[in-house]
């Protein structure tokens, strides 16, 4: 198979996986905001002791430390967006790698019958001696 389309395929996966994850990310942030909101609701309408309330506590800071845990990850998982400015990237992926499956499909033709892969050209010559 053409590298540059092997290369183009593991690029249009890499942009992909950066985009679902960036959706994870924010789905999970407002799950996070629902969770501290169900807490507040909990200390603001409940009489707790003191007892139930350091629980309360407690529990409060480990959600808002993971959220906020996660909203780091999100801030970079962003920028990497908005600097790759993904969605055009993912548009010229395609197309380029359209146009490469045409030219490797006619350069298939102008080969058949070699017997000659470029897997089989990189091996022999940068085999380690």
């Amino acid at each position: 198979m053409c590298m540059a389309i092997e290369f183009g395929n593991v690029i249009a996966q890499t942009i992909d996986d950066i985009s679902n994850n960036y959706e994870k990310l924010k789905r999970l942030i407002s799950e996070y905001d629902i969770r501290v909101s169900q807490i507040y609701h909990e200390i603001e309408t409940k009489n707790l002791n003191a007892s139930e309330g350091f629980k309360k506590y407690k529990e409060l800071q480990f959600v808002l430390r993971e959220r906020r845990v996660v909203k780091h990850e999100f801030s970079s998982m962003r920028a990497l967006l908005v600097s790759f400015d993904i969605e055009a990237t993912k548009s010229k992926i395609h197309k380029t790698l359209k146009n490469s499956q045409k030219y490797e499909e006619g350069n298939q033709i102008y080969r058949e019958g070699w017997n000659v892969s470029i897997e089989d050209i990189i091996k022999a010559k940068f085999v380690k001696i």
